[in-house]
């Protein structure tokens, strides 16, 4: 092991053996940086957490549970439950881009608050801007009659159609027809699709409405309400971790709490093998510069 060079610091020849972890992982120590590490291919290789820790906080953060009281029921500083999170929301990063929805799609949009003051909008006379303005960030979800769905942070204020076809046309699978709210900016990117296209608002027999997405909206401004103070470049982070959440959940077609919990622990094994496989490591530099929807919000 003393030919071995550190992947931290580059030093050559200056690892030793320093024990091993709760897994009976071989951890090893640099004479140089100082730091310690596991030796392998997986973004855990600079932590030193055990597995159940972090299955444990997987677990806290399917239920919602703040960063307070998981750093407290841990054990570990809040900066140190913050980097684990960000590596957990990583493995879920390309998620929705290879998710597919079929069947009877509701398609609308939400709208979140841009309060952030680098990047709010401001009138010359100080007040803030009333209505649908550019101080709001637009979340287009789609939702089947299943209850798979996307979410995607699209644009501040409306989205243009363009945007739409850019942003879910591959999303879309085997589709039976599309519910809407009459947003005529969505009509180019149903067109795409040779299938019925149903105005929600308008529809007089009541069988085909938006109840539905808005239920979901509801359930997405709940779980962003717990997760308050969070920063705004790092929304669809947490859109990817909600939209898994809810997708799991409907794919498993929970009816009582019994199979809610059995599926709660299978979602987060689910989670645990995604962060292993993740191939690329992520230190936390990654972390701390990770720009998120930066280049949507700085979109004046």
């Amino acid at each position: 092991m003393q030919n071995q060079n550190c992947d931290l610091c580059g030093s050559f020849n200056s690892l030793i053996k320093n024990g091993k972890d709760k897994n009976n992982k071989q951890r090893y120590k640099c004479k140089s940086c100082l730091k310690t590490f596991i030796i392998d291919k997986t973004p855990m290789k600079h932590l030193k957490l055990s597995d159940y820790k972090i299955k444990k906080l997987i677990a806290f953060m399917i239920d919602d549970v703040t960063l307070e009281v998981i750093a407290r029921n841990l054990d570990i500083n809040i900066k140190t439950v913050l980097y684990y999170r960000y590596i957990i929301f990583h493995s879920l990063k390309n998620y929705q881009e290879n998710l597919k929805i079929s069947g009877v799609i509701v398609i609308d949009e939400t709208f979140i608050s841009i309060r952030e003051k680098p990047y709010k909008h401001v009138r010359p006379d100080g007040k803030g801007i009333r209505g649908l303005s550019f101080n709001q960030l637009c979340v287009v979800t789609m939702v089947n009659i299943y209850g798979v769905s996307v979410a995607k942070v699209v644009s501040r204020a409306m989205p243009l159609p363009q945007q739409f076809i850019d942003n879910f046309t591959d999303n879309i699978g085997q589709v039976e027809k599309f519910i809407h709210d009459g947003n005529t900016k969505t009509y180019q990117f149903m067109n795409q699709f040779e299938v019925e296209n149903i105005n929600g608002r308008k529809d007089e027999t009541g069988e085909y409405s938006t109840i539905m997405v808005d239920n979901y909206h509801s359930i997405l401004k709940r779980f962003l309400y717990k997760h308050s103070g969070y920063k705004l470049k790092n929304l669809q982070h947490y859109l990817n971790f909600f939209v898994y959440r809810q997708n799991y959940l409907a794919y498993h077609n929970i009816k009582n709490m019994n199979q809610r919990i059995k599926t709660k622990n299978k979602m987060i094994k689910s989670i645990f093998k995604r962060v292993l496989k993740s191939i690329k490591e992520v230190t936390f530099d990654d972390f701390m510069k990770d720009k998120g929807i930066t280049e949507i919000l700085e979109n004046r």
